[in-house]
């Protein structure tokens, strides 16, 4: 991933925030392994789909 990736991943991540979107850290190392080609969507929709769940 290039430092201009990079940097617009944290921009647009950013941008969600502002709109009252939580952003965790688990999210942002997602979306550089998927944006990287470590994983594929569907794999890291499994993955998402079988870790717990929080406590509201």
């Amino acid at each position: 991933m290039s430092e201009k990736e990079l940097r617009e991943l944290k921009n647009a991540l950013a941008s969600t925030r502002m709109e009252g979107f939580e952003v965790t850290e688990q999210t942002e190392h997602d979306c550089i392994r998927l944006m990287s080609g470590k994983i594929s969507v569907s794999n890291l929709v499994k993955e998402i789909i079988r870790r717990p769940s929080k406590a509201v």
